[in-house]
């Protein structure tokens, strides 16, 4: 490998992106690529518990916290834009930070060499406006005079989405599809490094809360088999991707290109998204 890669990737909320992509992490961290994970909010609101309630700020520091510890089970770093909770909106002074962050990763002028990000459709408002100013960032990141105080990219970023089940404008149609079997228990890892969220505030937002177990192995071994399950959603759904890296995999992380960034040659995906031969 001559230089790194620079890969960022971009979350409403401080767990978004190794929840998805910590897979691709794994295997990129591991073969020497530069990582940033890219969180909009702080995750301040994520929580029933009166203490948190009572004062959001430490929720933040906790999510804080949690996140960086999340990061670098997969080799990655963390940056936050310390939007509240909640509150991310598609705006002027949100959409430079979106800018600003992006351009800031890698060499000056030349940026990341790839963006992902989920699509624009979901559930939560947090996500489809975190995708949004992802989108409404791209052209932007090449014109000089927007946000002059970062250096604008010469060359446009390869932008893609990470996989997702909803059809309301169509459904997410894998090309890339990434075999993690081998990084599978990093990711777990990973992504029990968020305890406040997997452990606490979804399960009891789910009504499940009495079900977690109280001591890290069983937690553990739950989180694994629920990640396990959700891998083996994206690995049906990745069967036909155009590109696929093991079709023996049991697990899968799954891609698509963002039309709106450079439209890469099939070698160079396959250099991005660690796909070998």
């Amino acid at each position: 490998m001559e230089q790194p890669l620079h890969i960022m990737f971009i979350g409403a909320h401080p767990d978004d992106n190794e929840l998805n992509c910590g897979g691709l992490t794994a295997r990129l961290t591991n073969r020497g690529h530069k990582v940033r994970y890219v969180s909009i909010t702080n995750g301040d609101k994520g929580h029933f518990a009166a203490e948190y309630i009572d004062n959001p700020a430490r929720l933040a520091e906790r999510r804080l916290i949690e996140a960086q510890n999340a990061a670098a089970a997969v080799g990655a770093d963390y940056v936050c834009l310390n939007v509240h909770d909640g509150e991310v909106y598609v705006d002027k002074e949100t959409t430079e930070a979106v800018i600003r962050t992006i351009r800031s990763f890698g060499e000056p002028g030349k940026g990341p060499d790839l963006v992902i990000f989920n699509r624009t459709v979901d559930y939560h408002r947090d996500h489809r406006y975190t995708a949004q100013l992802v989108v409404d960032a791209t052209y932007m990141l090449t014109v000089p005079m927007m946000c002059p105080d970062t250096p604008f990219l010469t060359r446009m970023p390869v932008f893609a989405h990470w996989f997702d089940v909803f059809t309301e404008h169509g459904a997410f149609v894998s090309e890339i599809a990434v075999p993690i079997d081998d990084v599978f228990e990093q990711k777990v890892d990973a992504v029990a490094c968020h305890i406040s969220q997997l452990f606490e505030w979804l399960p009891y937002n789910a009504g499940q809360l009495d079900s977690v177990p109280s001591d890290d192995a069983s937690r553990r071994e739950r989180l694994h088999d629920q990640l396990l399950a959700r891998a083996a959603v994206r690995t049906a759904a990745a069967r036909a991707a155009r590109l696929h890296g093991d079709p023996r995999a049991v697990s899968v992380e799954a891609y698509r290109i963002c039309e709106y960034g450079r439209r890469p040659s099939d070698g160079e995906l396959r250099e991005l998204f660690t796909i070998d031969g």
